[in-house]
């Protein structure tokens, strides 16, 4: 069954070229400049790194031996620091520009991925996910990237740029996930252990994300201007400059439940299909792959489904049918079915992140964005920041299908929320307003 599962992998790997391909052939919108065509290829290159780690790292954690719960602490470490992260590299980046938070961040998660392959020390594990922390995601995380976009774009522009960059995204990611079955490889043709075949991994991740750094220093960056600053410390008398104090509350209150709920859910299901069903990443590793892969031409249908039920319906249902998903990981014990069901539920989850994106650029003005969707975020990461623990401890002291219930109550929570608090536009009025 093993070299059955190793089989399947080494095709799909030799389909990589292939990805690599339609990423060269990717035509990009006319808001596509050179800046975001460079901040387009940094992050690409950093989340083939991104797409292993995700997978990968419970996994490696529990190779070294650690339980459930010191997995979740683990894990709960660096999204308390991404917590953190988001609202003062976003509201720093709103001050003075974005380009040096985007060069940080490549430099921590290769500094965490360095100490990684280094060392296996519970502590040294802990400080490398606080550094990378600092760094994880799109470089500075979602709140800087949306604020240079936001800079550099019209509205009616972004959402084009946040489905081509979910594309190359995904495109990249799926690489990622794809090269997590490597550790596999390693230990056969080499006779590493599979402990030491990790360290190989991780290496290869560090040299993807200090790569991308060479893309980032040609980027011009947009600072505010002087006369621009006068104006808004002449004209905005909200708090700390920002006016928009009641919008963001209220999407951090949406985007809370949906961070605990995804976390419960979704933090520990690497180690939780590798302990109850006995796979590695040399078997999840195609599936989060294909997955990924296949998210790229459902977002082609995005502007469609948008223009039926508008942002807000749209979010809405792809927040039901992933709970719908989620519920089913608690009781489904048969193994292929519930390999069927993480391949559906990554596919919606994932569809519904260049509307939610694309929806929050919308809130508030753009000098604002990075700010908002940085306050967003932190509430959202702080209450993750219990999800893998809380998770962890589920699965070890209470039942395997805790934490896929209670992910499933606030998910749905989370759908209720956004069509209280902003389901009164239909798609119609979406059009008017945007012209």
């Amino acid at each position: 069954m093993v070299l059955s599962h190793l089989s399947n992998y080494f095709k799909f790997k030799g389909n990589v070229p292939k990805l690599l391909e339609i990423m060269k052939k990717l035509k990009l919108s006319d808001a596509f400049d050179k800046d975001l065509r460079l901040l387009l290829f940094s992050m690409a290159s950093r989340r083939i790194a991104l797409g292993f780690l995700f997978l990968v790292r419970s996994i490696y954690f529990g190779l070294l031996g650690y339980s459930y719960t010191t997995v979740g602490i683990l894990l709960s470490i660096a999204t308390f620091v991404a917590a953190i992260r988001q609202v003062v590299f976003g509201m720093l980046s709103d001050k003075v520009g974005r380009k040096t938070f985007f060069i940080l961040g490549a430099i921590f998660t290769t500094t965490r991925l360095i100490i990684f392959a280094t060392k296996s020390d519970f502590w040294y594990l802990a400080l490398g996910q606080a550094v990378g922390a600092l760094g994880e995601g799109s470089g500075a995380g979602q709140p800087v990237v949306s604020g240079y976009i936001s800079d550099k774009t019209d509205e009616i522009e972004r959402s084009d740029v946040f489905t081509t960059l979910g594309i190359t995204n995904a495109l990249t990611t799926t690489v990622g996930f794809a090269l997590s079955g490597l550790p596999a490889l390693f230990e056969n043709r080499l006779g590493l252990s599979m402990i030491e075949a990790h360290a190989w991994l991780w290496w290869i991740g560090a040299f993807f994300t200090a790569f991308s750094i060479i893309f980032l220093l040609p980027m011009r960056d947009i600072k505010p201007k002087e006369e621009d600053v006068e104006v808004v410390n002449q004209e905005e008398n909200g708090f700390m400059g920002i006016n928009s104090w009641n919008d963001i509350a209220k999407f951090s209150l949406v985007r809370s439940t949906s961070g605990l709920g995804f976390g419960l859910i979704g933090s520990l299901l690497p180690l939780y299909f590798s302990n109850h069903f006995g796979v590695g990443s040399e078997v999840l590793g195609p599936i989060y792959a294909v997955s990924r892969l296949f998210t790229i031409f459902s977002y082609f249908f995005i502007p469609s489904l948008i223009e039926k039920l508008g942002e807000i319906g749209a979010l809405t249902w792809t927040r039901l049918i992933s709970a719908f998903f989620s519920i089913s990981f608690a009781f489904i014990q048969y193994y292929p079915l519930a390999l069927g069901l993480l391949f559906l539920y990554r596919v919606i989850t994932h569809f519904g992140m260049p509307i939610r994106q694309s929806f929050a650029t919308s809130l508030v003005p753009s000098s604002e964005t990075a700010t908002a969707v940085g306050v967003s975020n932190f509430f959202r990461m702080t209450l993750r920041t219990l999800a893998p623990t809380a998770a962890g401890y589920m699965f070890e002291m209470v039942s395997l299908g805790l934490p896929f219930v209670s992910g499933t109550i606030l998910i749905v929570i989370n759908a209720g929320l956004y069509r209280s608090f902003y389901g009164i536009i239909e798609p119609e009025e979406e059009m008017l307003l945007e012209d």
